[in-house]
């Protein structure tokens, strides 16, 4: 089944074809600066404390590849999800590094290397040159935003699944321009790895019907999506049950539809101003619960309707900012919160989002080319801004290594942008007790409590601050405080039992 209407963006048919030692340039330079740039996330450790790094510590089954626990990593869910590949990919880290974190940050570097390769072989076609695909698989590649995809040990899921999600794009298209049945088998199988490795590409389907509608003669063809689109129905089912399995699914953020259609449009805009100005990025982010239905959230909720409208109806005079925007919103629509069983917002959301931003920025600055006025000086802006826009990226992405250091690092970084929340306090106040830096903790834990004097955590994390100075008075009465918030909860159970057997009473 098919709709016949011509492409929205044909392909250059007067451009002379870059010569193969250029492409394979364009590639390396890629592979070398990505490499370069997230070189630094190599001396980073573990983030456990609110980063998911713990799964890879206590997961048995991931420290023996025995036929049992490989048996066990394919068939049962993981902290909330279901990527049997990403787990087979850090058993086999335990295997070589162990619990060396150096391990398992090389192979997140040449992941993400590897999948800045293929999304320079997928956007390659689509610009009609070398310095264009480079200029924006750099820009996909080096954005401060990818920092968190590649810093987290965990987060090798969004790596894996995004290096696979292009392969299935590169072969989809080798299909669809050569009709070689084994490369429609090999793209359906790639992105059955990619929903295993993360399930959040499950929206592959509409991204594959967008491309054909723009550049593939305007045909929309429904058929030989069925199998991708069975594979992203599984890829949906399985990680509705493995949330339902550990409680993981909520209500709608702010409690209602509207609440939450609010607050996704709010993150929506906040997405493309920190994709054009990466300047407040945040480990976490937090929201207040009572800035919901703000006059700023009804305004950002029309901004998103109006822009997807406008692309839509002027999609003949402007299809690449139509192909660029409807990439990115197909993207986030796993993580858009409309089924809201994913943190509000995280960086790491935006990994596949980043290649449509690219090539948004490139076509951009080369219009300034076919600017009439001043001919001469918008093709040298031309020519220089987008490689100039690539190193400052780059630098801001190197620098910001330091923020994923360890858990105070980025805890701190958290309070920094969030210092309302109480939450956010705590969180560095666990931190820095980790790390044995009991006045940091306390004075963390203090201002955690301060903000919000209800904060269960706060007052356990800081008896055990006073405890561990000897302060037995002020330990109880902490531990007090703690279990009258959350009674009967056994590590402060522990911990009163520990300070009375320890006053003798």
């Amino acid at each position: 089944m098919a709709c016949a209407a011509g492409p929205l963006i044909a392909p250059a048919r007067d451009r002379r074809p870059d010569p193969p030692a250029t492409l394979l340039a364009g590639l390396a330079i890629i592979v070398m600066l990505t490499l370069g740039v997230f070189s630094r996330t190599l001396q980073n450790g573990f983030l456990q404390l609110g980063f998911d790094d713990a799964l890879i510590l206590d997961t048995p089954a991931l420290h023996a590849l025995s036929w049992v626990n490989l048996r066990a990593l394919c068939t049962e869910f993981n902290h909330a999800h279901y990527a049997p590949l990403t787990m087979l990919s850090l058993a086999l880290d335990y295997h070589f590094w162990g619990l060396e974190p150096f391990g398992y940050h090389l192979t997140n570097v040449c992941l993400h290397a590897a999948a800045a390769s293929l999304a320079y072989l997928f956007v390659l076609p689509i610009l009609g040159s070398a310095r264009r695909a480079v200029m924006a698989t750099l820009i996909f590649a080096l954005h401060p935003i990818q920092m968190e995809a590649v810093s987290i040990a965990v987060q090798r899921k969004t790596l894996l699944s995004g290096a696979l999600f292009f392969l299935t794009f590169i072969l989809y298209r080798r299909w669809l321009h050569g009709r070689r049945q084994g490369a429609y088998v090999g793209s359906v199988l790639a992105f059955a790895a990619a929903v295993l490795a993360k399930p959040a590409v499950v929206t592959l389907p509409l991204l594959l019907l967008l491309y054909d509608y723009v550049f593939s003669n305007g045909r929309v063809r429904l058929l030989d999506k069925l199998p991708f689109v069975a594979i992203a129905a599984i890829g949906t089912l399985l990680t509705m049950l493995a949330h339902a399995a550990v409680g993981a699914t909520h209500g709608p953020h702010g409690g209602t539809q509207l609440a939450n259609a609010l607050m996704v449009s709010r993150v929506l805009v906040e997405y493309f101003v920190a994709m054009l100005l990466p300047l407040a990025l945040s480990p976490i982010y937090y929201y207040p619960a009572a800035g919901v239905l703000t006059p700023l959230n009804g305004l950002a909720l029309l901004l998103v309707l109006a822009t997807g409208v406008v692309a839509t109806r002027c999609r003949a005079r402007h299809p690449w900012s139509f192909f660029c925007l409807w990439w990115c919103l197909f993207v986030l629509l796993p993580e858009s919160n409309l089924i809201p069983i994913a943190q509000l917002r995280a960086d790491r959301f935006l990994y596949l989002a980043m290649i449509g931003f690219g090539i948004w920025v490139v076509i951009g600055v080369d219009r300034l080319a076919d600017v009439q006025w001043h001919a001469a000086h918008a093709r040298t802006i031309a020519r220089w801004l987008t490689p100039s826009v690539v190193g400052v990226l780059a630098v801001m992405c190197y620098t910001s290594a330091a923020v994923w250091r360890d858990e105070v690092s980025a805890w701190r970084r958290v309070v920094e942008r969030h210092p309302w929340c109480a939450i956010a306090h705590a969180m560095l106040g666990r931190a820095s007790y980790g790390q044995d830096d009991p006045t940091g903790a306390e004075r963390e834990l203090t201002a955690a409590l301060r903000l919000s004097p209800g904060l269960p955590t706060a007052h356990l994390y800081l008896a055990k601050v006073f405890a561990d100075r000897g302060q037995a008075e002020l330990a109880q009465a902490e531990v007090d405080r703690m279990l009258e918030l959350s009674p009967n909860d056994p590590e402060a159970m522990d911990l009163r039992a520990a300070l009375r057997a320890a006053s003798g009473s």
